[in-house]
């Protein structure tokens, strides 16, 4: 079936004997572009998800390679939501391919729901990176939003951290006998954002992996409640030790008093203490403005950051 979405390639949907030209290519994206969307392409394609085939294209160029692609992804099938991915080779850039695909990618989805799903709403979702904005300029262009950012924040420990602290709040290394504790604070501080909550069990493999340090992670108490974390693991190679901040929280009802400069300030003390050369944490937030204050108070910076993008398509569009 040949499809028309723009005129520099040609267009068809991808069948399962295209799997090895697709790889390649997100293969040569991933070394051409190193960006953190290949990553997190592969982690979506790694997953157990529905992909329509009617919304799987490729783009081939007048030498037959696969120079582009679009997908899109519905992670769970008990919810209308696609996620919507792609890619273009670096030569077919600056004409227009990436926008031209994405809004065929907006109205197949579209024309994918009235066919299969009628009468009910659909949400589309696109990630960005914020240092290449033309992906999110060509999103917003036609009707997505900002729904949240995601930011990856490193700390050089060759230099002291501050100390600080919280009135009437302890900050603690982690106590194992307080797992189950801090696991119910992080469903709790979460579930605001739709996340699925965490199981004893899940939190318990994760608590019990060789890279969990609990030496390095750290607690916040108010009498003997527990109301933040910071958990932390180690990541690097042999002589790099580098410690990650893997879950972070603070109870809804704690915010706003300083606790996660204080559970972000302990744990970077004790992993410089122990030989870390550098830490990372992940953040995600709908505005960023907690962002700057962890990078001006503990000096974090910024290595990547990204956007996700959303857009709602009412059952009577």
């Amino acid at each position: 079936m040949d499809l028309y979405i723009e005129p520099h390639l040609r267009w068809r949907l991808l069948q399962s004997g295209d799997a090895e030209a697709l790889a390649a290519l997100r293969t040569q994206l991933e070394a051409l572009d190193n960006s953190v969307l290949t990553g997190l392409g592969a982690e979506f394609t790694g997953q157990d998800t529905h992909v329509p085939a009617a919304l799987a294209v490729g783009g081939w160029d007048p030498y037959d390679s696969l120079s582009a692609y679009g997908l899109a992804y519905q992670p769970d099938e008990s919810v209308l939501k696609l996620h919507l991915l792609g890619g273009v080779h670096p030569v077919h850039r600056h004409m227009s391919v990436g926008s031209s695909l994405l809004r065929w990618q907006v109205e197949r989805s579209i024309a994918w729901r009235d066919e299969v799903h009628p009468g009910q709403d659909l949400t589309l979702c696109c990630h960005a990176e914020t240092g290449r904005p033309g992906l999110e300029r060509a999103a917003l262009a036609i009707g997505f939003t900002p729904e949240r950012y995601y930011y990856d924040l490193h700390r050089d420990l060759g230099s002291p951290i501050p100390e600080r602290t919280v009135d009437g709040v302890r900050v603690v290394s982690f106590p194992p006998e307080r797992s189950d504790d801090v696991r119910r604070v992080h469903n709790r501080s979460f579930a605001n954002l739709g996340s699925a909550e965490v199981s004893p069990e899940q939190w318990g493999a994760r608590i019990e992996d060789p890279a969990f340090r609990p030496e390095w992670s750290s607690i916040a108490l108010v009498g003997e409640r527990v109301v933040g974390y910071a958990l932390c693991v180690e990541e690097g190679e042999a002589g790099q030790r580098v410690g990650w901040t893997e879950r972070f929280g603070v109870d809804p009802d704690h915010r706003r008093r300083g606790i996660a400069l204080a559970l972000l300030s302990r744990s970077l003390r004790a992993m410089r203490a122990d030989g870390c050369v550098e830490a990372g944490i992940g953040i995600d937030t709908p505005d960023g403005l907690g962002l700057a204050r962890i990078g001006e108070d503990l000096g974090y910076t910024t290595r990547d950051a990204v956007a996700l993008l959303t857009r709602v398509v009412p059952a009577d569009r």
